[in-house]
């Protein structure tokens, strides 16, 4: 059994997992920004998912999402071939994600085992074709369309467990079978209403949990994107990654099967008051776009480096360690992991029996080492806290 770079890397019976996503649209990214499938180191990953595929939403079937990437320019083959240097490595295909999870077309699939059976025959073809190990999963969510509890209907619950014990039937039947795994939300009230939790953790191989986006722009004041642990003071002691995996737990998921999604990226705000610049501060809105990624509310992991290395942002540790750092400038504040805190989560994951950690995404990694001391800062911290591999994370 393969459990990361080393067969020391094995704890107990587990397969300790990093999860890489990749994001096909990081290519038009200008300047050092722009990520190929080149770019990607495939020995620090032991699963990597294409983000995304789509759902065509009149024949209900798996769909490219954009065709230049992914076929014109052989993304799809690129990534799959990095397989050539680390032979272990098993590559999926995601379908979903947040903008494609806001209308009906995935309740109508799972709705209807006709329109169900068609995707299954079309998938696994289309998998295989492109030679990918298997499917992830990743509507947003079951009845909870892009998180808008009751948005969806009911019955989404059930049907999308009916689908994936179909999926799950359709690829154990492969003479190589396919994996599946999905993307969850990490927040109790949508775990409830979405997902029948012991079903799918049946049928599923794994299942990451996207423990972050906890706080953001949406919020009246600043908050840490993923905290590990609860916060004193936060009203909301539901939102850290302890919390979402145990709830996990609590309604039968085993936790061997929990893969803790990690960020690396921040959420950003724009302070009401630049002197008042700690948790919990007010805020007038999200933080000015990063040049790079252009996302109002958010910077790439390399774009917080650059603000702390050449434009003297302020830099804050929690001493707690329940939360990573905060930085700040003038009236713009971001709060995001940096390597210590993703090592120590990591660690956590370890400790508690979990399954792995998942990374959203390698491209915000400072992939070229522009801003540390090595190439994917984050991704080596993550080895560090769950495999003891390489060099303690700088501090």
């Amino acid at each position: 059994m393969w459990c990361g770079s080393t067969a020391s890397n094995c704890s107990g019976n587990r397969q300790l997992k990093v999860v890489c996503y990749f994001s096909n649209w990081a290519w038009y990214r200008s300047n050092e920004g722009q990520f190929l499938p080149e770019n990607i180191d495939p020995n620090l990953c032991t699963h990597l998912i294409y983000a995304f595929a789509t759902l065509d939403s009149s024949s209900l079937t798996l769909g490219v999402c954009d065709s230049w990437a992914d076929i014109d320019n052989n993304f799809y083959k690129r990534v799959v071939q990095l397989k050539n240097k680390n032979p272990q490595l098993r590559v999926l295909l995601a379908l979903g994600g947040w903008n494609d999870s806001g209308a009906d077309k995935y309740s109508r699939l799972v709705s209807s085992p006709k329109s169900r059976r068609n995707f299954i025959q079309h998938v696994v073809p289309f998998l295989k074709k492109y030679n990918f190990d298997g499917l992830d999963l990743d509507w947003e969510y079951p009845v909870c369309w892009q998180g808008r509890r009751s948005s969806g209907h009911t019955t989404d619950r059930p049907n999308f467990a009916n689908f994936v014990l179909e999926l799950r039937q359709a690829f154990d039947q492969e003479q190589s079978p396919l994996l599946l795994t999905a993307a969850v939300s990490g927040t109790k009230c949508i775990i409830d209403d979405a997902y029948e939790v012991s079903t799918l953790s049946a049928d599923l191989d794994f299942i990451n949990i996207m423990a972050y986006d906890y706080h953001g722009s949406w919020e009246n004041h600043t908050g840490h994107v993923a905290p590990l642990y609860p916060q004193d003071g936060d009203p909301n002691t539901d939102f850290n990654a302890k919390s979402s995996l145990e709830y996990w737990v609590e309604k039968g998921a085993p936790k061997h099967k929990l893969v803790l999604g990690t960020p690396f990226y921040g959420r950003s705000f724009t302070l009401s008051d630049p002197n008042n610049n700690g948790i919990r501060a007010p805020v007038i809105g999200g933080g000015i776009a990063g040049p790079l990624t252009k996302e109002v509310g958010m910077l790439a992991y390399y774009e917080v480096c650059k603000k702390i290395k050449l434009e003297a942002w302020t830099k804050v540790r929690d001493p707690s360690q329940a939360i990573g750092p905060y930085a700040y400038r003038g009236d713009q504040w971001v709060g995001y992991d940096d390597p210590a805190s993703l090592s120590r989560k990591a660690r956590f994951v370890r400790e508690e029996g979990y399954g792995g950690v998942m990374v959203w995404t390698v491209d915000f990694d400072d992939f070229r080492g522009m801003w540390n001391k090595v190439a994917f800062p984050l991704l080596r911290a993550l080895h560090f806290g769950l495999f003891g591999t390489g060099d303690p994370p700088e501090k």
